[in-house]
C-alpha cells in the first residue's frame, strides 16, 4: 500500500452519516477485496485475482454493517445487499467505469449491464428481505417499505499505472437502469477519497478481474 486515504471533506463526511454509513467502512471494504486479490495463486484461473476481490469486498462491507450498525442481510437472485434497521436503505456493490470517483460533469455507468432483478431492485419492487434467524426465515417486505428502500451502490474502478494501481470510488444512488441495461443516470453521488496500492504482478486491473459476472448480480 502506497499512502493513507485522506479524510472525506466535512459536508460528505456528513452525507455518510445522514445514511448510516461512515467512510472507513467502505475503505476496510476496498482493503478487503485488494488483499483477497493477492492471495491468488498462480494455478487457479487468470480471473481469480478480480473475483476474490469482487467476493472479499461484497463481504467485508456486509459483514461491517451488520457488526457494526446493526443492519441485515438482504439477498434478492443473487443480489448480496445490507439493509439498514429502519429499512430505508439497501447498500451493495457495483463495477463502474472510468467516471467512477469523479466529480460532475463526468458521469460513470455500471461496466456491465443489468438484469430485470435489479431493475425491480433500484425501483423499489419485489424484494425479499432474508432474517438473520437460526432458521432463515423469509421476511417479506410490505408495499410500503418496499416504496421506502433506496439502493446505494459502493461503486468502485481500479486503474494501473506501471507499478501503482488507484481505486477510484463512489458512494451513489442509482436513478434506475437504461434501456440498454445499464446504469447511466444518479439521483445522488458522494465521491470518496482514492486509495492507491503497489501492482502485484499479472494484475489485471478491473475489480471483477474483467469476468462478465451474471447480470443479476450487482
Amino acid at each position: 500500500m502506497v499512502e493513507l486515504p485522506r479524510e472525506l471533506p466535512g459536508p460528505d463526511h456528513d452525507r455518510l452519516a445522514a445514511l448510516g454509513i461512515r467512510w472507513d467502512y467502505l475503505e476496510t471494504a476496498i482493503r478487503a477485496g485488494e488483499a483477497a486479490r493477492r492471495e491468488a495463486t498462480p494455478t487457479e484461473p487468470p480471473t481469480a485475482p478480480g473475483l476474490n476481490d469482487w467476493i472479499a469486498r461484497v463481504g467485508m462491507l456486509r459483514h461491517t454493517m451488520v457488526l457494526q450498525e446493526g443492519w441485515t442481510l438482504l439477498n434478492h437472485n443473487n443480489m448480496a445487499l445490507v439493509v439498514n434497521p429502519a429499512r430505508t436503505i439497501a447498500l451493495g456493490v457495483l463495477a463502474g467505469d472510468a467516471a467512477t470517483g469523479w466529480a460532475p460533469p463526468l458521469k460513470p455507468k455500471s461496466r456491465y449491464p443489468k438484469g430485470n432483478a435489479f431493475a425491480e431492485a433500484v425501483a423499489h419492487n419485489d424484494l425479499t428481505l432474508f432474517s438473520n434467524d437460526e432458521l432463515g426465515h423469509a421476511d417479506v417486505l410490505d408495499p410500503a417499505a418496499i416504496e421506502s428502500l433506496n439502493l446505494w451502490l459502493l461503486l468502485t474502478h481500479r486503474v494501473r499505472v506501471r507499478d501503482e494501481v488507484t481505486v477510484y470510488s463512489e458512494l451513489s444512488l442509482p436513478a434506475g437502469v437504461s434501456d440498454s441495461g445499464y446504469i447511466v443516470d444518479w439521483l445522488d453521488r458522494v465521491i470518496l477519497p482514492r486509495l492507491k496500492f503497489e501492482a502485484i504482478k499479472d494484475d489485471e486491473g478491473p475489480d471483477d478481474g474483467g469476468i462478465d459476472v451474471p447480470v443479476e448480480e450487482i
